[in-house]
């Protein structure tokens, strides 16, 4: 009998982790709740369409489920035929996602709000967004479907955590408190909420500044070329030079070829540049924080900032790029930069912690980075002497 029943297939990008994550999710939908009443009597053909392939997915979740069970009592002769299959039914099952969320929107636009089980799958599509960080598609759905009149129970929650996410902290702060007043808010939720006032005038402030630098178009851009996809950076180099100075000298030289995103956290950041994989490594010497300039940039979502042990000027090569606002980091780590393109991709990074190890998930590796564009002069590191 294998010691390690894990069949999970994991492709490091942290999408929709298939087959048991959303079977998961849905197993109430299709357990006869009497408080989740049927579609309507007479559906229309999208909602038909919609239960059929849902239909569909049921019995490919079913199907996984019972692999799951033999597997768990298989023996090892037998242990990679029902490895095998279940890899090809996850594929199947990942052909199927694109289309059954195609389907459950045009069901759902045929007759808002009239099928409860549709709009369930809906609110665990949006959960799902939420959840691997993919907050600008969430904020859409979440729209998409409030503005039809859903009224499910945890929708304003999810849909404040998008908006705060995303910087619409007027809409934040809406949903969250409804989602506090009906007790549906989580932790997180909980959090973002006390923060939506003190990040309004923060977020209008950069908004200027990033106008700004939208008129100049002169600022320093690094692409990372990664397992996850492309990403582009623009650095801030009008507000932490020293910092672009080392981030680019450190690029130049190939230091970053070949790293991981050694520390992902949901709902926090994406942590890489270090040389050893664990967040012990440096290029060997140590740089000044800018964290404490007046005119110091804060930590917004999708923000590059520096890595660093608690003492400052201990940073050096690590950075990390942030899945939401972080208010909490704004004077105490230097952010240098944020994604301009891509951000979608740093949300495909495989979930990894070196202090809680996750069997079988790959860090994401950056293939390669190089300069797209500097200013003319020099770039090199201000070394902590």
């Amino acid at each position: 009998m294998p010691s390690t029943p894990d069949l999970s297939v994991r492709t490091g990008s942290f999408t929709i982790v298939l087959a048991l994550l959303l079977g998961s999710c849905f197993s109430g939908l299709s357990s006869g709740q009497e408080d989740a009443p049927a579609a309507a009597s007479v559906p229309g053909p999208a909602a038909q369409a919609f239960h059929d392939a849902f239909d569909q997915w049921k019995t490919l979740i079913g199907e996984l489920r019972d692999l799951k069970a033999r597997y768990q009592l298989a023996d090892e002769t037998e242990t990679d035929a029902i490895r095998e299959e279940w890899s090809q039914k996850l594929a199947s099952g990942h052909e199927m996602v694109a289309d059954l969320r195609e389907k459950a929107w045009a069901a759902f636009d045929e007759a808002p709000n009239s099928d409860r089980e549709l709009s369930q799958f809906l609110i665990t599509v949006l959960a799902d967004e939420v959840r691997v960080d993919n907050h600008e598609v969430a904020w859409q759905l979440a729209q998409r479907l409030l503005n039809a009149g859903c009224d499910e129970r945890g929708l304003k929650n999810l849909a404040g955590i998008a908006a705060f996410a995303t910087n619409h902290y007027d809409e934040a702060g809406e949903y969250l408190e409804a989602a506090e007043e009906d007790g549906s808010i989580t932790q997180q939720g909980t959090s973002f909420l006390s923060e939506v006032e003190n990040e309004k005038p923060l977020w209008e402030k950069e908004q200027g500044i990033r106008e700004q630098e939208a008129e100049a178009d002169d600022l320093p851009r690094v692409k990372l070329q990664t397992t996850a996809g492309d990403i582009v950076l623009e650095m801030y180099e009008n507000e932490a030079p020293e910092t672009v100075g080392n981030f680019i000298s450190l690029v130049e030289k190939g230091f970053y070829d070949g790293l991981t995103f050694h520390r992902v956290i949901p709902g926090f950041m994406a942590q890489g540049g270090c040389p050893l994989g664990t967040g012990t490594g440096s290029p060997g010497y140590s740089i000044y924080c800018e964290c404490v300039r007046p005119n110091h940039r804060n930590h917004f979502r999708g923000v590059i900032s520096m890595a660093k042990s608690q003492p400052r000027n201990t940073g050096g090569s690590q950075f990390f790029i942030n899945y939401v606002p972080t208010p909490h980091l704004d004077g105490d780590h230097t952010v240098f930069g944020r994604v301009i393109e891509g951000l979608e991709n740093v949300s495909r990074f495989g979930r990894v912690d070196p202090d809680s190890p996750s069997p079988g998930v790959e860090p994401t590796k950056i293939i390669k980075a190089e300069v797209v564009r500097k200013r003319d002069h020099e770039y090199v590191p201000h070394k902590v002497q």
